[in-house]
Parts: C-alpha cells; sequence; structure tokens
C-alpha cells in the first residue's frame, strides 16, 4: 500500500490523476497482497479487470494474477528480474517493492528524478530514505532499455492524492470535532490513527459499546463528537445509538461498511449496511444517514455531519464502503467552505425545559452547567421527567419525527435528462459510474449523498426517465428496494456483493445488456 501511494504520488507530481485500489486478505501475514493503479491525464477513473502491467513478487502471484493481464500487457516476475537480489545486497526484503517501482518508472519512460523526490518526502527516517532511493535506483537501472510507452505529462496541475478516510478525516477536523472514541476496526482504523495525531481529544475504548456512550456523554456536554466503526461494531452500538434518539443528543456515527453477514470477508468491500443503518434501533426515532461518493463529498459530509447532528438534534450516521475510505485518489481540490452551525441555543435558562414544544419540534439546547435539566433514555415530559401518559408520548413522538422534515436536497445530477433512462447510484459507485457514462450519452445519472430521510424530490426527476437503473455493491438492491417504496416508481438494478468493486469493463457490460 506504501508503494502504490508513493507511485501515485509521484505520477500526480507529471499531471496524471490517479487511482490506488489495494486488496489484502484478513491475516497477518501471508495471502495476496496487491494493489491496482490507474492513472489518466481525466480526473474520473474507475478501477480495472484487465490490467496493462503486471509486475508481481513470487510465482504463486504471479501465475494468480495472469488472468487479468490484457492480450499485449506486459509481465514481470520480480524474482525474474533480480529484484530480490537487489534487497538481499541492501539489506532489507521490504526494499523489493520500492526496487519494482523504479523498474516501472524505467519502463514507462518517466523521469528518475520525479520519482526520487516522492520517494525523499514520503520517508523521513533518513537511513530508511537513503535505502529506498538506492533501491529505486538499480530497480529503474533494470528498467532502462525495455519498452517505454509515450505519456503525455502536465506537470503545471497541482493534484491532490488522497484516501477517502483521509479526506474525511480532513472534514472532521474542519467541523471542529471535539472528542472521538474509536475501537479499531477494518477499513476505519486510519481515522483512528490520524485523529490520534491531531489535537483533538481521543478515546481508545475497551469496546464499541464503551465508545458510543462515551461519545454521547460527550455530545451531551456540549463537544462534538464521533464514534468511527464498521457493521460489527456499529450491532453493538445501536441500544445507544436509540438512547441518542430519544435524548436527542448530536452524535456522529460512521460506518465502514464491509462484506458481512458477520466477519464475512473483514477487509473487502460492500454497501450492503443500508438497510441497517436506517432502520437500527427499537422504536421509531428521526437519525440522518450520508454517504459520500468520493474525496471532495467525504470532506464535506465529514464536516456537515455534526452541523446537522446540532441543528436537528439527531444521531447522523456516515456510511463509507471499504473501496473509497481506504483506495488512493486524486482532484484538483478536495476541501470546501463548511461553516459551523451549533444549532438552536437556548437563550433564556430560567424555567428550562429541555425538550419543549415547539413548531419545528426542536428544543432549545442548553449545557450542563448553563442551568439544572435532566435527561435519561425513558420517554419524558418538557423538562426530561419519565412519564407514561398518552398525551404526552403522543406530542414527543410527533415533536421527535417533524424534527427532521425540513430537509432538502440530498442528491446531484449529472448529465440531461437521458433519453433512454436515468442510473442511480449512492457512496462509492459515483466515480465509476460517471468514468462509464460518458460512453452511455442516453442516460443521466442521479447520485444520492444522503439516503435518510428519503429525498421525496427526486421523485420528480426519477419520474421523467423511461428507465430508472439502480447501481449498487449489495444483493438484494436496498437502494432501489427504498426508491420503489417512497416514490412508487419500478426500477432495473444492477448488483454486486463480492467483496470487490465494480470494475469498468464489468459496469459498461451490465450497462449494455440492459434491455
Amino acid at each position: 500500500m506504501q508503494a502504490g501511494e508513493t507511485f501515485s504520488k509521484a505520477l500526480n507530481r507529471l499531471g496524471f490523476f490517479t487511482l490506488v485500489y489495494p486488496e489484502y486478505p484478513s491475516r497477518i501475514r501471508g495471502g495476496d497482497n496487491n494493489i491496482q493503479v490507474v492513472f489518466s491525464s481525466q480526473p474520473a477513473l474507475s478501477p480495472s479487470k484487465e490490467i496493462d502491467i503486471l509486475l508481481a513478487f513470487g510465482q504463486k502471484n504471479f501465475k494468480a494474477h495472469q488472468k487479468e493481464l490484457k492480450k499485449n500487457g506486459l509481465q514481470f516476475e520480480g524474482s525474474v528480474l533480480g529484484l530480490d537480489k537487489i534487497a538481499q545486497e541492501l539489506g532489507n526484503p521490504l526494499v523489493m517493492n520500492t526496487a519494482g517501482l523504479g523498474f516501472l518508472w524505467a519502463i514507462l519512460g518517466l523521469d528518475l528524478e520525479v520519482l526520487r523526490n516522492q520517494v525523499t518526502e514520503d520517508f523521513s527516517d533518513e537511513k530508511i530514505r537513503e535505502l529506498n532511493l538506492k533501491a529505486v535506483e538499480k530497480g529503474f537501472e533494470k528498467g532502462l532499455g525495455r519498452k517505454q510507452l509515450k505519456l503525455t505529462e502536465d506537470s503545471s496541475r497541482k493534484i491532490v492524492n488522497l484516501s477517502g478516510n483521509e479526506a474525511l478525516t480532513q472534514g472532521i477536523l474542519a467541523g471542529k470535532c471535539g472528542f472521538a472514541a474509536i475501537y479499531p476496526m477494518t477499513p476505519i482504523n486510519e481515522i483512528l490513527r490520524l485523529l490520534a495525531n491531531s489535537k483533538i481529544e481521543l478515546f481508545r475504548p475497551e469496546d464499541e459499546i464503551a465508545g458510543i456512550n462515551a461519545a454521547i456523554g460527550a455530545a451531551f456536554a456540549g463537544r462534538r463528537a464521533i464514534v468511527a466503526t464498521s457493521g460489527g461494531g456499529f450491532s453493538l452500538m445501536v441500544e445507544a445509538l436509540g438512547m441518542a434518539g430519544m435524548a436527542e443528543i448530536p452524535v456522529v456515527i460512521i460506518v465502514g461498511q464491509r462484506t458481512g453477514p458477520s466477519t464475512g470477508i473483514a477487509t473487502f468491500s460492500s454497501q450492503a449496511d443500508l438497510n441497517f443503518v436506517i432502520h437500527a434501533g427499537q422504536g421509531e426515532f428521526p437519525k440522518i444517514v450520508l454517504a459520500p461518493g468520493d474525496l471532495r463529498e467525504a470532506y464535506w459530509l465529514g464536516a456537515e455531519a455534526f452541523n446537522l447532528a446540532e441543528v436537528y438534534q439527531v444521531p447522523v450516521i456516515l456510511l463509507i464502503d471499504k473501496y473509497l475510505a481506504e483506495s488512493r485518489f486524486s482532484t484538483i481540490e478536495v476541501k470546501t467552505k463548511v461553516g459551523i452551525k451549533r444549532g438552536k441555543l437556548a437563550k433564556e435558562l430560567k424555567n428550562y425545559r429541555r425538550y419543549e414544544f415547539t413548531d419545528d419540534g426542536i428544543s432549545p439546547r442548553a449545557f450542563p452547567g448553563q442551568t439544572t435539566f435532566l435527561t435519561n433514555s425513558y420517554e419524558h415530559d418538557e423538562f426530561g421527567f419519565s412519564s407514561d401518559e398518552v398525551e404526552n408520548r403522543e406530542r414527543m413522538m410527533e415533536k421527535r419525527a417533524k424534527k427532521v422534515q425540513g430537509l432538502k436536497e440530498g442528491f446531484e445530477v449529472y448529465g440531461k435528462d437521458g433519453g433512454r433512462g436515468t442510473l442511480v447510484g449512492w457512496g462509492s459507485t459515483k466515480e465509476i459510474i460517471l468514468d462509464v457514462l460518458k460512453d452511455f450519452p442516453e442516460f443521466n445519472f442521479v447520485h444520492f449523498w444522503r439516503l435518510w430521510p428519503f429525498p421525496r424530490e427526486v421523485k420528480n426527476i426519477l419520474g421523467r426517465a423511461r428507465e430508472v437503473i439502480v447501481i449498487e455493491g449489495n444483493f438484494s438492491g436496498q437502494l432501489a428496494d427504498l426508491i420503489e417504496k417512497e416514490t412508487g416508481l419500478k426500477t432495473k438494478r444492477i448488483l454486486k456483493d463480492n467483496g470487490r468493486p465494480f470494475f469498468r469493463e464489468e459496469m459498461k457490460e451490465r450497462i449494455s445488456s440492459l434491455k
């Protein structure tokens, strides 16, 4: 993964947009660890089923990936090239990866100094840096004289290279998060590492239950608080989620989707937790579910989640999948301006009612130390005292439900109304669909970034389409079901749930085969 990051950032220096898609098994040692690097002069990229160049370390991996090679593709095995000998000479087996980068750089016909500069930037320890620079140079020498590709560079472009997790973490920090409680779990571990190096207060809990309760406590006290987990960890958080809903506490929860059920394929991607997070919790209470589709949305929604949580005083769940979280993408600009909105804060503290009935259902919020008030997990009256009276229960249910009725938007439309139909996606399918959309001018594309509450105004757009084709990485078509339920429209479905994202060729073939 480090090799992929270094390689892609070096390509960015030359003005290429890149995508780095890693695969690795759920084991500490062994297994097939591989990365795919796609680069182009165009920004929208998707992973490819077929590859142009294969560089494998070990005969087993070499044979396993030969089937992915294009007809006229180039294939190399590290030991045959002598990359393992370079590592032996330098006394560190890990630098075989860096030697491989040098070799690839040479056969692409690119300037060695550019790769050297990137390696220098990526390794801060002087001894390790010098070791890797030597490996790059020796690998580059091995590639000289072999087939070189003619590439068009544009180094004037300043390109940002981030993983989805990195962009999301930058957004979390821009949103003035004040407390994070994270128990490590693939694919959100990088968020934990990055926040550990920030200045916010970070709590490493003994389990996910302790994590969400700590975050709820921090949010109750006035901090902007977050937890991050995957589906298995979120399962343990559901009871506390209901308490946040009942107590109207604005906590933010990141759920990194991976292949289930249970442990499933723990290090591979899925989009199958949509139904789960929408309906999580006993009883009914409002929540907001967001799903970024690219780096810009990861940054923006990472910050905006706190605003939505505090303005509407509800838990906000941000869904990201393993493909978007751990792959690396590049773009011109990630950061967007996101203001800080603390919502309706209490001005009158005398005779304060935490759950006061209001026209919009949102009560003025005070914090401990400002005044005295009661909060717990029971149904309650306006002051927070437990109540099981019929009239109070009905009014409180109505109050909570109408808080989020004012939410607007939730999706983006790309392209003009298609003569044939509309493609629909959410989360990480966004850039993959945009990549192939140019080959299908008869379609336009609707991308959902807020899944719940469902943005019903989308019915006007989808209702004009001859066909609505929903593309998502799960087995049953969870967004498609939601669209049909909320709009009454019928959909067609392109689905995949084998742990891998949609590949470009596969997506084009599936769209072309629609009848």
